[in-house]
């Protein structure tokens, strides 16, 4: 009796023993792939490049019906990119917040009547203006609140993050406008080059913010004096401020150029130059 009772107890220890054995030997394997997945997960995040957008987000807590003032708000970077989100302060200062907004945290297009919005998006700040180009082919990038590089075809006016305000289609011209947000102070200079020169959108990075830079090219040169300058007057290339540039010239009008030196020889328009010379003043056509 006892050695069957004791075979029996072998025989159970026995079993019991197997399936320690393979409990234990599935618990190493599961926790092994465990540990696997763990270090390609920890090698993927290390060579992958953390995205990190700027958003606007309010230095104090704002309150529902409270006014947007720009001197409280300030840009925050975040690692994810979240669904409507400003980018700009520009786009909602000003604005009337229709629910409260936490210092800090993003501020979305939510916390504000879309009809603002819209009316946000199309009007130029304060100290800005909105200008159109014309533009036979749209470029795909060409949006409604993008911003883009501006040059001109003769190089005249480069521009920098500037916002396209709104597109304006004319079909009865065969082309769009582009209203662009240009400095006031820059208008002038931007309708001259946009009358007589062709407008070339550049496609910027989003999430690059470099800020507004306007520049126009420098004053008029001249190659060589006209042919129906006075022979009396000392031919110029490249006039400078600095003073008039010299030439060699023949033994017979060599006196009298000493004599009568060029006091200043300047552009007066695309289409003149004026010299003087002494007590005279002239006036002729500018080189082609």
């Amino acid at each position: 009796m006892s050695i069957k009772k004791n075979k029996n107890q072998l025989i159970i220890s026995i079993i019991v023993g197997v399936a320690i054995a393979v409990i234990s030997y599935q618990v190493i394997v599961k926790l092994k792939i465990e540990n696997d997945n763990l270090k390609k997960l920890t090698q993927t995040s290390q060579s992958a490049p953390i995205k990190k957008i700027m958003y606007v987000v309010a230095k104090t807590d704002i309150k529902k019906g409270d006014k947007i003032q720009a001197d409280n708000l300030t840009t925050k970077q975040f690692p994810i990119e979240i669904e409507g989100a400003v980018e700009n302060a520009s786009k909602i200062s000003g604005l009337t917040a229709i629910k409260d907004i936490k210092a800090d945290s993003p501020i979305v297009e939510d916390y504000f009547k879309a009809s603002d919005m819209d009316m946000a998006q199309g009007e130029p700040r304060s100290g800005y203006r909105a200008l159109g180009v014309g533009l036979e082919t749209l470029p795909p990038f060409a949006k409604e609140g993008a911003n883009v590089d501006i040059y001109f075809a003769k190089n005249a006016i480069q521009a920098q993050d500037v916002k396209i305000l709104s597109i304006i289609d004319a079909p009865n011209e065969g082309k769009k406008y582009v209203m662009l947000e240009i400095r006031d102070s820059d208008v002038p200079a931007f309708i001259t080059a946009a009358s007589s020169d062709k407008a070339v959108l550049i496609q910027r990075n989003r999430h690059e913010k470099t800020g507004y830079r306007f520049s126009a090219s420098s004053p008029l040169a001249l190659s060589q004096m006209p042919d129906s300058a006075p022979p009396e007057l000392v031919e110029v290339s490249d006039i400078t401020y600095d003073e008039p540039p010299k030439r060699n010239v023949s033994s017979a009008h060599k006196k009298q150029i000493e004599d009568v030196p060029v006091v200043r020889a300047q552009a007066q328009s695309a289409g003149e130059i004026e010299f003087i010379s002494g007590d005279k003043r002239v006036i002729i056509g500018a080189p082609q």
